[in-house]
């Protein structure tokens, strides 16, 4: 999620919400104009601007996602003339402001020097914002710490009035995001993931199908290497519905064409759904061809935040039960997200590793985006990459 849901702003959400609630049942019958969505019948015959590839739905999908996996692992055993010795994976959690941490990260692990290059980069949410730096690599490090060290709340969002919510299909005004988005990932950015992605290497993002009900992954290397004209704009649109909360953000409107029809489609937050992926549980690697891929996997899980909620006493007031069911909820997801990567990778005989936010850090952010708080978890994650520290072999509640 990209917002955390111990924020004053969150909290004026919440009232902004319950306002709605108590001026009736108006706000509840006012809608926006869209598009029919696509039958759910035909969501799986959907080709998203002609590109073969382009996407997936992450639980009912293995066998197209099975294909692009191995032609990818082929396309990079070429690049390098030799099958791969060691193929390293990387996970980026939602997390909202938390995100810093694994910019951090990734910056120190640069600085220390032994940052692989990953065949695979996954993200959701604020995790989809940090992917195509990450995926790039080093050469993006700087202009990843300053979308996390540099930005504040009015760089992500503005606030509806209250009574502007009840006409709204949302709380809050993403055009800032939008906005942050489009400046970072330009067309030289984009013209780089389409090249990496022609060398066999993978970014992949999520996001909800609202209309759907199910995740849906983004193969956005196929979609930057098709040269279509609209593919940068359909890529910043992915990335800004992956981290667009439902209620709290606008949904993010995507059109297609079913039968020579045109439809719609509505994203949102990738975390709706999952707040952190690899690979789907139903596509084991261990039962890939022998000769596809590398003889070893190792995986990196970066939770952007804390695995557990720390202990506070909650007000007895709808906004504060709210909030705090909200990030519990939130945590406990993730915690399952987890889980399920650790026991698939343990299958597949993948080796995992986890960095999460733990007790070390002790500061808290009394409003999103705070800068001193993400400069000072920014420098956290850096800090414990440099010493080698962030990575545990299992998730926290495991037995040895």
């Amino acid at each position: 999620m990209l917002i955390t849901c111990r924020s004053s702003m969150f909290g004026s959400f919440f009232r902004a919400l319950a306002l709605a609630f108590v001026l009736g049942s108006a706000a509840a019958c006012t809608t926006h104009d869209r598009l029919p969505a696509v039958p759910g019948d035909q969501a799986l015959s959907v080709a998203f601007l002609g590109i073969p590839d382009s996407r997936f739905h992450l639980t009912t999908e293995p066998a197209r996602f099975r294909e692009v996996w191995l032609a990818a692992e082929r396309r990079l055993a070429r690049s390098r003339g030799r099958r791969l010795d060691t193929e390293h994976m990387l996970a980026l959690s939602g997390g909202g402001d938390n995100g810093a941490f694994g910019a951090g990260i990734l910056y120190g692990w640069s600085q220390r020097g032994d940052r692989p290059e990953f065949a695979l980069v996954t993200g959701v949410s604020t995790g989809a914002l940090i992917a195509p730096f990450a995926f790039l690599g080093r050469d993006y490090d700087e202009p990843l710490k300053a979308v996390y060290t540099a930005v504040d709340q009015t760089d992500i969002a503005v606030q509806r009035q209250a009574l502007a919510v009840l006409t709204s299909d949302s709380l809050a005004d993403t055009a800032p995001l939008a906005r942050l988005i489009a400046r970072h990932v330009t067309q030289e950015m984009i013209d780089k993931i389409g090249n990496e992605y022609r060398r066999g290497r993978l970014l992949l993002i999520g996001t909800t199908d609202l209309d759907l009900g199910q995740p849906v992954v983004w193969n956005i290397g196929a979609i930057a290497a098709s040269g279509h004209p609209a593919a940068g704009e359909a890529i910043r649109k992915v990335l800004l519905a992956s981290a667009s909360i439902p209620a709290f953000f606008p949904p993010v409107p995507i059109d297609v064409e079913v039968g020579g029809q045109r439809r719609q489609e509505l994203h949102v937050d990738g975390g709706a759904t999952t707040q952190a992926f690899l690979y789907p549980a139903n596509v084991p690697l261990r039962d890939l061809p022998r000769d596809v891929g590398a003889r070893r996997r190792v995986a990196w899980i970066i939770r952007n935040g804390r695995t557990l909620e720390r202990p506070v006493q909650v007000e007895r007031g709808l906004v504060p039960l709210a909030q705090r069911s909200i990030s519990t909820m939130i945590a406990a997801n993730s915690m399952g997200d987890i889980y399920r990567m650790y026991l698939v990778n343990r299958r597949d005989s993948v080796d995992f590793n986890l960095a999460h936010v733990t007790s070390r850090f002790t500061l808290s952010n009394e409003k999103p985006f705070d800068r001193t708080y993400m400069n000072a978890l920014f420098e956290h994650g850096r800090s414990e990459i440099l010493r080698n520290a962030p990575w545990a072999k299992k998730p926290p509640g495991f037995e040895p």
